[in-house]
């Protein structure tokens, strides 16, 4: 039996600012990548996740598309993969893994910093994310002076394999 994490933390900070973006970029998808910062997940107080470099919209929009598929109530929960243009290999740097009936998640990373994969209890682990998102969206806008809503949608992510609840096929999104 897998014991249950208690505390999930995010800390960023960005890296680059405003002046790092072109005024005619302002909507283009080729400054998703250069909107980056310094990530931590701790996870109980302990560091569990770190990049110097993570792509922080780009992050931002691979959580935005999952809490939306999430917050529809069509489709269970699916797996939640963060995918980097940066990263060249075919490996989600971040992931959240349902089971127990949608009742937990393990969180998982290929640069984890601890020799564990913490288990949340899904309600508490999509509260904190939707926080996260939240955040992150009023902090990219106001750091940045943009809007994140032209790249919703926009930017090519890759899908996410969804389950409908009425009809139980899968599809991907």
């Amino acid at each position: 039996m897998d014991s249950i994490s208690n505390q999930l933390e995010f800390v960023y900070q960005f890296t680059t600012d405003e002046s790092y973006i072109p005024k005619k970029w302002k909507k283009d998808s080729a400054i998703v990548l250069k909107i980056e910062g310094v990530f931590k997940i701790l996870v109980d107080g302990k560091l569990y996740f770190h990049d110097e470099y993570l792509a922080i919209l780009e992050f931002y929009l691979y959580l935005h598309r999952w809490l939306a598929i999430i917050e529809s109530k069509k489709y269970y929960i699916p797996e939640f993969h963060h995918y980097s243009l940066d990263w060249h290999e075919d490996e989600p740097l971040i992931s959240i893994i349902p089971f127990d009936n949608n009742d937990k998640a393990r969180l998982t990373s290929i640069w984890r910093k601890e020799p564990f994969d913490p288990v949340f209890k899904m309600d508490y682990i999509v509260n904190q994310l939707t926080e996260l998102r939240d955040q992150l969206k009023k902090d990219i806008e106001a750091h940045y002076n943009i809007s994140v809503e032209p790249f919703i949608d926009k930017f090519p992510i890759k899908a996410l394999a969804v389950v409908d609840k009425k009809k139980g096929k899968t599809k991907w999104l």
